[in-house]
């Protein structure tokens, strides 16, 4: 199931029993010391430094090597599967994709974390566990908290941070799609913010091709957009101006993106003002 692995420059691949490691040459001498290969005994005798960040599941952070924190992320099922299987995947290597996929992502420049380890534990027949280890971004903070913590100080200050967020934003994801990079989660989750920069996240079911097509970006936008919709029905201040200035930032001058989003927005508007009227009526 490992034969097809891609180990990108500067990784080394490690078998332990029934588990494979795929790891970062800079980090290999240390994590293995430290026994990395049991993954969550390494966690457990690390709890009390531990600090732990949102997303499906807690992802916990801890300390590696003095002042360096490291991100551990448990590959978990969501919808009906994560209650039959929760963090059971059968066959492939989830983590060790992602990890090939986030290096070439960050070969072209763009910003995203710094992968140190992928795991694969084996279980029984084609069943394993993964894990995905990577730096910590320090200080930094998904979409959502913050667009929550601007609005807790609005001011002129705040409000040209905001406009510079959603335009770095904007243009860091027409980068990622004109590289040929299509993100199979994107939401506001996935866009963290650190230092006035922003940085893409989370590259698992991801893909690369030589050229996106024109329906890909404008579903990618779309996946994104569904995202703000529900968080601004939460109360995130996310207005529609906010929303129209990151689209037409991320299309520029290009004609035929333009003329595809106008499309699929006009399409996706009137599907949406369908499904409220079903739920007025309770269809």
């Amino acid at each position: 199931m490992l034969k097809n692995v891609v180990i990108p420059h500067s990784y080394t691949l490690i078998k332990r029993g029934k588990t494979s490691l795929l790891l970062k040459e800079e980090y290999k001498d240390i994590l293995l010391r430290q026994g990395i290969e049991n993954v969550e005994g390494f966690i457990n005798k690390r709890k009390e430094k531990a600090t732990y960040l949102a997303g499906r599941t807690s992802h916990p952070s801890i300390p590696i090597n003095g002042d360096t924190r490291m991100v551990i992320r448990r590959y978990s099922h969501g919808g009906l599967f994560r209650k039959f299987t929760r963090n059971l995947y059968l066959f492939g290597s989830r983590s060790f994709q992602e990890l090939a996929l986030t290096e070439e992502i960050r070969s072209r420049g763009i910003p995203t974390i710094q992968p140190v380890v992928a795991i694969h534990q084996s279980t029984f027949f084609s069943f394993y566990r993964a894990y995905l280890l990577s730096l910590e971004i320090s200080h930094s903070r998904d979409l959502i908290q913050f667009f929550k913590d601007l609005n807790t100080h609005p001011s002129r200050t705040a409000l040209s941070l905001k406009r510079k967020i959603i335009r770095s934003a904007a243009l860091l994801l027409r980068q990622f799609h004109q590289a040929g990079f299509y993100h199979g989660d994107l939401q506001l989750k996935n866009i963290l913010v650190a230092d006035g920069r922003v940085f893409l996240i989370d590259f698992d079911r991801s893909y690369r091709k030589r050229t996106l097509s024109i329906k890909e970006r404008i579903d990618n936008l779309l996946r994104l957009n569904r995202s703000a919709e529900k968080w601004v029905r939460l109360g995130l201040p996310i207005t529609w101006r906010d929303r129209l200035r990151f689209f037409s930032i991320y299309a520029g001058d290009d004609i035929e993106i333009r003329a595809g989003m106008k499309k699929a927005f006009r399409t996706y508007s009137l599907r949406t003002i369908m499904h409220r009227i079903g739920w007025a009526f309770g269809m």
